[in-house]
């Protein structure tokens, strides 16, 4: 029966709303046959949840919580929880339904205050629609869809230092500090980003040890933190990798500098406030590999993952202010309009200028323009591919077949319409000497060019 049943939404073919918005559809349900049925329940809902167990001092995920057990914990906040009936109810009298098709519409609002949609090992932020067919003597079947919701995150209106460069330092010794140290300093454009971005990482690596660096590592995780309040209160966490880069050695007694980029992929905005069960953030962590007897150094830098880009356009002036350049000249016609508004003697409006039409009120000719970067296409929504989870029922009274669900998160194709990063650290070109075609081969004998020497000037045919 579950494959009789179809949940679509209204003109959006993924499932992808914003907190705020209204999500609306259609559930189909066609029978081939007559079928008896005490009622059918459409729920939609949006909850964050986790659960894992502990076996031998380590986390390990489970899909069934057992109450009761010690090693067993969990936590759960309800954002959304919406229950319709199309047909009959849970506790009312059996009905036969006729064979055919038939479709029923819904719709249910966002609150503001949701998370963004995220799938992780020890929990996850889901929204689900769920159609259940209450079957009196057997076992209720299920069917449940999935959509991604987005909490929006405009790295424009967050803090003003996603804007300004990140630095970063780190330093590590080799035999207990019996040599010198290895010296390591990160350094980012901006610490805002999203998905589809490039972000450009310098590094400077001085190692002045005895030991050589195999290789240095550039990766971008994403680490999940998880909290659960039954049967007591204890927190979990998990990192996953979303990029990496690697670059070449660094010899003892050597100092190099990298320059890489690396493609933000889909993936959630950062949440560290909305929920109490599942926080997301990010992180730049850079690591110099050693041999066995030296500690990696390493650097971490937080970064913000938002889905609204930075704007790179200056910030405005205020309304009904003109802003005016420095070095204006004085026979413009702001400083004509300037004066003609103030008692000034000395000054007289010569023929030149007589004609010259001066602005209306309002108008400011001599207006800076900003300089601004052609509008952004609209994102395209990608599936985050390291989120895919089964959202089939768990319950044992229930009958779902498996369903796969990954969430979708726009992306950006930023660097293409904007301006390329401020000052990147540059490769140096070796310069090639051009040989010139008038040259002597040294291969050539002594004789030929001899020869070549000797020829007689050829009269030029112009005449002076």
């Amino acid at each position: 029966m579950s494959n009789n049943c179809q949940i679509t939404f209204d003109q959006n073919e993924h499932g992808t709303y914003f907190t705020g918005q209204v999500v609306t559809g259609k559930v189909i349900v066609n029978f081939n046959k007559t079928k008896k049925l005490r009622g059918i329940k459409l729920q939609i809902s949006g909850y964050a949840c986790a659960q894992w167990r502990r076996k031998h001092g380590r986390a390990l995920p489970t899909n069934q919580f057992r109450p009761g057990r010690k090693r067993f914990f969990m936590g759960r906040e309800d954002y959304i929880a919406s229950t319709t009936y199309l047909m009959g109810s849970e506790q009312g009298q059996t009905f036969n339904i006729d064979a055919g098709s038939y479709t029923y519409t819904f719709a249910c609002p966002i609150p503001s205050h949701c998370p963004s949609s995220f799938e992780g090992i020890y929990g996850h932020i889901r929204y689900l629609a769920k159609v259940t067919f209450i079957r009196p003597g057997a076992s209720n079947r299920t069917t449940n869809v999935g959509f991604t919701v987005l909490k929006l995150l405009d790295l424009n209106q967050e803090n003003k230092l996603l804007r300004e460069p990140a630095s970063s330092e780190g330093m590590e010794y080799f035999c207990f500090m019996h040599t010198k140290p290895v010296h390591m300093k990160v350094t980012l454009q901006q610490q805002g980003y999203v998905p589809g971005q490039f972000m450009l990482i310098h590094a400077d690596v001085r190692n002045n040890s005895s030991s050589d660096c195999k290789k240095l590592m550039i990766m971008i995780y994403l680490r999940a933190t998880y909290t659960a309040d039954t049967p007591a209160l204890r927190t979990v966490s998990e990192k996953i990798l979303l990029a990496k880069r690697e670059g070449g050695p660094v010899l003892h007694n050597c100092q190099k500098s990298y320059t890489e980029s690396l493609r933000i992929p889909a993936t959630a905005p950062t949440c560290e406030h909305l929920s109490k069960v599942v926080r997301v953030s990010y992180e730049v962590r850079i690591v110099a590999v050693m041999n066995w007897l030296m500690a990696n150094p390493k650097v971490v830098i937080p970064i913000t993952i938002g889905n609204v880009p930075l704007a790179t356009v200056g910030p405005a002036a205020p309304f009904g202010i003109a802003a005016v350049p420095r070095d204006l000249p004085c026979t413009s016609a702001r400083a004509m309009e300037l004066a003609s508004g103030i008692n000034n003697p000395s000054y007289e409006l010569t023929e030149e200028l007589e004609d010259y039409e001066l602005p209306e009120d309002g108008d400011d000719e001599f207006e800076v323009e900003e300089d601004l970067v052609p509008e952004l296409p609209p994102p395209t929504y990608e599936q985050a591919m390291f989120m895919t989870a089964d959202i089939a029922d768990t319950d044992a009274n229930t009958v779902s077949e498996a369903s796969r669900f990954t969430p979708r998160y726009p992306v950006f194709d930023v660097d293409t319409f904007q301006s390329p990063p401020p000052n990147p650290p540059q490769k140096k070109r070796r310069r090639r000497r051009r040989r010139d075609e008038q040259r002597p081969d040294k291969k050539q004998p002594a004789e030929a060019r001899n020869r070549e020497v000797e020829r007689e000037p050829v009269e030029s045919p112009i005449q002076i």
